[in-house]
């Protein structure tokens, strides 16, 4: 079996009986794995985001660090087997790193609240990444959150923007750099954007402060308004998931609750309510063969769900809380040779990093 519990601090223990962890009644203790996350390495600097990429056949993680002022790209170290710095690329008040893998060539879209979003590029292994672009001065006013996606087979940026004059921005690919193709959503201070796939077609959900998520869908060369999702007000951002060909969203609210939202063809219908109190995150992610989804609080204990297949439900899994947990703002997960990692981007702490470990109680 290969069930997960996810364990960010160390004083954490899961909660559940074995039956409701591991679905398996009627099965004693000592044949139960027993797997936890334990703490395997610190980022000193605090997070906003964390993203994962694979470059050369090898796992890095990008995280935006806006105190520090950098996208900071760490690295697997086989000789101290700890993940290492591998570079870092100056971005005062960034708030996302965006990479971006075209066969040798790395990209890294950096947007900052202030002194405007660059494009950042490596040509080929063995090089640097250097500033290559200036993306949109006039457009990128305040952004709150890149997405990758692409469209019509060409990779393209979306940059949501929370200004109150500012609009949502696509930038495709075009020559050696990436410029404006699209602005939608205007005057609306979106806060995040999320690029899905429905009905075999490209879609964009843009969240904002000032309406419900609204859902966009690629037609004709452009996005183009397809509906709104009800039952979803003052919602400040959208994470997607797949599970038995169903799609399913994550909606983030700050204060009140949470929603699970699934796809019925025609648009998403509510399917759970989740309490939140201070959340800016509710990530979903497939560790192995497990669903898992992460909803943060800044005010209370962070909880960890699980998809149970057979009711199509989260259940709750773990409380997760201080010391390592403080304001989370981004999960993401990276696995390496046999190996599973959990990066935790921290508003208000250091950025942790957990190694999954199963012992076997049977033997």
């Amino acid at each position: 079996m290969n069930t997960m519990t996810v364990l960010i601090s160390e004083m954490c223990k899961p909660r559940l009986s074995d039956e409701g962890l591991w679905g398996l009644p009627g099965l004693p203790d000592f044949l139960l794995p027993s797997p936890e996350l334990s703490r395997f390495q610190t980022v000193g600097e605090s997070a906003l985001g964390v993203e994962p990429f694979s470059y050369q056949g090898e796992p890095h993680m990008v995280l935006a660090q806006p105190f520090a002022g950098r996208c900071l790209i760490l690295s697997w170290d086989y000789g101290l087997q700890r993940f290492r710095l591998e570079e870092e690329l100056s971005a005062p008040s960034v708030v996302s790193c965006k990479p971006l893998v075209l066969g040798l060539r790395l990209f890294v879209l950096a947007a900052r609240l202030w002194g405007g979003s660059q494009l950042w590029a490596r040509p080929g292994p063995g090089l640097r990444l250097a500033p290559t672009q200036a993306l949109a001065p006039k457009r990128l006013l305040r952004p709150n959150d890149a997405e990758l996606l692409w469209l019509d087979g060409q990779p393209c940026f979306v940059v949501a923007d929370a200004s109150k004059a500012g609009s949502t921005t696509l930038l495709c690919r075009d020559g050696p750099g990436f410029y404006p193709r699209q602005s939608l959503h205007a005057w609306h201070r979106d806060t995040d954007a999320e690029a899905l796939e429905l009905d075999g077609r490209p879609h964009l959900l843009l969240a904002s402060a000032s309406q419900r998520p609204v859902l966009f869908h690629w037609f004709g060369g452009r996005f183009e308004r397809r509906t709104d999702i009800p039952e979803a007000e003052d919602v400040y951002a959208t994470r997607h998931f797949q599970a038995s060909g169903d799609v399913f969203l994550c909606l983030t609210r700050y204060i009140g609750d949470s929603l699970v939202m699934r796809w019925d063809g025609s648009m998403f219908r509510l399917l759970q309510q989740l309490p939140s109190r201070g959340a800016h995150v509710f990530q979903p992610l497939l560790i192995a063969r497990d669903q898992l989804a992460i909803l943060g609080s800044d005010f209370a204990f962070s909880q960890v769900f699980h998809l149970e297949p057979d009711k199509g439900l989260l259940e709750p899994l773990q409380e997760l809380g201080p010391p390592a947990l403080v304001a989370p703002r981004a999960f993401a997960h990276i696995a390496m040779a046999g190996r599973h990692f959990l990066f935790a981007a921290c508003f208000k702490g250091p950025t942790q990093i957990y190694q999954l470990h199963e012992l076997d109680l049977s033997a």
